[in-house]
C-alpha cells in the first residue's frame, strides 16, 4: 500500500492536501503530440496542481522553439502552477542552454533538486535525465562518455534524495529514463536496456523517495511499486492523460 512507501513518518498524514497536488506528463515530442496534450489538459478534472512536472522529451529532435506552444497550453490550463522539467534525450545537450534561457519560467532540473512550498508542505523535486542499462548504439558511437555517466549518476541521485529528505516533507524523484523494470513491460524486451537502468531502480528501492516518476517508455506500463515506493510512468502516448501523482487517488493513506 501507499502508506508503506518512502519515509514511514508519512509527513502528509492529517494535513490538508488540497494545495499540495502534483501532476505530471512527459513525451510530448512537440509538435507530434501537441493535440494529445491539449486534449489531456482539457480532460483533467482534478484539483488545480501546485506543481506540474514535465519528465522530458517535451520537444522533438532538439526543436526547442516548440516549447512555446507546449507551455502556452500548460499555462492556460494551470496558470498558478510551478513548472518543473527534466531533460529527455530529445532535448539535445546542444539546445539545453537555449531552453533554460528562453523558458526561464520553467525550473529545469539536471541532477539537482529544488524545494517548493505547497500549502503547508515542503515538496522537493529531484530531477535527472536518468540512466540506461547501456547507451544506445548512436550514443555509444557519438557520446561515449555516457558509459561513465550511466554508471555514476545513480550514486549521485541517491545522495541528492538523502539531502532532499533533510530539507523537505515529500521527495519526488523525476527522471526521463524509466525507473523500474515493471514499468517498461509492454515494450519489446530486446530494447529494455535502452529504456531503463537497474541501478536507478536500486536507488528507488534503497534511497526511497516518497514518489518516483519517469517517461520514455511509450508502450510500457503506467504504474509499479518498487520496495514500497510508487513509480509512475507518465508518458503521454501511454496514458493519454495528465497523471496526478499526489495526493494518491488509488492507494489508501495509512
Amino acid at each position: 500500500m501507499w502508506g508503506q512507501s518512502g519515509d514511514p513518518r508519512l509527513p502528509w498524514k492529517g494535513r490538508d492536501l488540497e494545495k499540495t497536488v502534483i501532476v505530471a506528463f512527459s513525451d510530448v515530442h512537440a509538435p507530434r503530440y501537441l493535440p494529445l496534450l491539449s486534449k489531456a489538459l482539457q480532460g483533467y478534472q482534478g484539483p488545480d496542481p501546485c506543481i506540474v512536472v514535465m519528465a522530458g522529451d517535451l520537444v522533438d529532435k532538439g526543436k526547442y522553439l516548440m516549447m512555446n506552444p507546449l507551455l502556452k497550453l500548460v499555462k492556460s490550463r494551470f496558470p498558478g502552477a510551478k513548472l518543473v522539467a527534466v531533460f529527455g534525450n530529445e532535448e539535445y545537450e546542444s539546445v539545453r542552454g537555449a531552453l533554460r534561457r528562453s523558458y526561464n519560467e520553467v525550473d529545469w532540473l539536471d541532477d539537482e533538486f529544488r524545494v517548493y512550498e505547497c500549502g503547508d508542505l515542503r515538496v522537493a523535486i529531484v530531477g535527472t535525465q536518468g540512466a540506461l542499462e547501456k547507451p544506445t548504439k548512436w550514443q555509444a558511437r557519438n557520446m561515449p562518455h555516457l558509459f561513465k555517466v550511466y554508471r555514476e549518476r545513480p550514486r549521485a541521485i541517491a545522495s541528492l534524495i538523502s539531502h532532499a529528505k533533510r530539507e523537505s516533507d515529500i521527495v519526488v524523484l523525476a527522471s526521463h529514463y524509466a525507473l523500474s523494470r515493471e514499468t517498461v513491460k509492454g515494450e519489446d524486451p530486446r530494447v529494455w536496456p535502452y529504456l531503463y537502468s537497474g541501478l536507478m531502480e536500486r536507488v528507488v528501492a534503497e534511497a526511497k523517495p516518497h514518489i518516483a516518476i519517469h517517461g520514455h517508455a511509450h508502450k510500457g506500463s503506467p504504474f509499479a511499486i518498487v520496495s514500497g515506493v510508487p513509480v509512475f510512468n507518465v508518458a503521454l502516448p501511454l496514458n493519454k492523460r495528465i497523471v496526478r501523482v499526489f495526493p494518491p487517488q488509488d492507494f489508501k493513506l495509512l
